[in-house]
């Protein structure tokens, strides 16, 4: 999650993919094209430090395409680079939930707007066998709010560790840290003049390390279409530059989510079975 109570675009997708499976004598073919539905629910603070906390439901429509080199699933739009299986680029997306000045921290505050997260994502693959796969991803975003507003720039590096016990389970376990441009912090954490009181003094962020997270990622696979998903997200702030804001009542940020993935619709055509 970002400072704000941001998810990833397509929450439940991330997670609703079906598995390659694990140790199989020959590749199983799957639809070039699938369709569904994920339905699941989530809690998280209203934004990274915060005290209060958000919990909802919610259905999220998905794609799933797999092409010979360009793929579109739970990692998003995904093309390899120079024919590299290892080597790959796709479209890092998020969105940011609004938060209202009714949250306490900033009451008598201007309310943070939805906003919208994307760019490019570099993935290097550098360890794969039939069981596990570790992978470094480099995201870098652009942010804008529904207002149109520039919120300036994040990136979020980390390291991926796959494992596939078996032909129905994925478990995923990622570790990775959150930098922010100094307008991004600044539109979330600091205090100007006009909104400061006793207990939120005047505060300009800058710009560096905002947390770093430990992730994890669970799915288990009913039938060829009914998956089960899981995922929680811890971040720590007080390495971060901007723990020292009078908005940061909770240096620990824990996520949560929990679903079920329906895929009601796939193609007769087959394609990549790598996914």
């Amino acid at each position: 999650m970002k400072p704000t109570a941001i998810i990833p675009l397509l929450p439940f997708l991330l997670l609703a993919a079906n598995t390659t499976t694990a140790g199989e004598l020959a590749p199983v073919e799957k639809p070039l094209w699938e369709a569904g539905i994920a339905v699941g629910a989530a809690t998280l603070p209203h934004y990274m430090g915060s005290d209060e906390r958000y919990t909802f439901a919610i259905p999220v429509p998905y794609i799933i395409y797999r092409g010979e080199r360009l793929k579109i699933g739970r990692e998003g739009i995904t093309t390899e680079l120079f024919g590299q299986r290892n080597l790959s680029i796709d479209a890092s997306l998020g969105i940011g939930l609004p938060v209202r000045n009714s949250n306490r921290a900033r009451a008598g505050m201007p309310d943070l707007k939805f906003n919208f997260q994307a760019g490019p994502r570099l993935n290097w693959r550098f360890f794969e066998d039939e069981q596990f796969k570790v992978t470094a991803r480099l995201p870098l975003r652009g942010v804008m709010d529904t207002g149109g507003r520039w919120l300036g720039s994040v990136s979020e590096p980390d390291i991926a560790f796959e494992y596939r016990p078996n032909a129905e389970t994925l478990l995923q376990l990622n570790a990775g840290a959150l930098f922010a441009s100094r307008h991004y912090h600044g539109t979330y954490y600091s205090v100007a003049p006009l909104y400061a009181t006793p207990i939120r003094p005047v505060y300009q962020s800058r710009a560096g390390l905002h947390s770093l997270s430990l992730s994890a990622i669970a799915r288990y696979r009913l039938n060829d279409s009914m998956t089960l998903f899981s995922a929680m997200r811890y971040r720590n702030l007080a390495s971060g530059v901007i723990a020292d804001s009078p908005l940061v009542k909770d240096q620990n940020y824990i996520s949560a989510t929990v679903g079920l993935a329906w895929s009601f619709w796939q193609s007769e055509e087959k394609g990549s079975h790598s996914d």
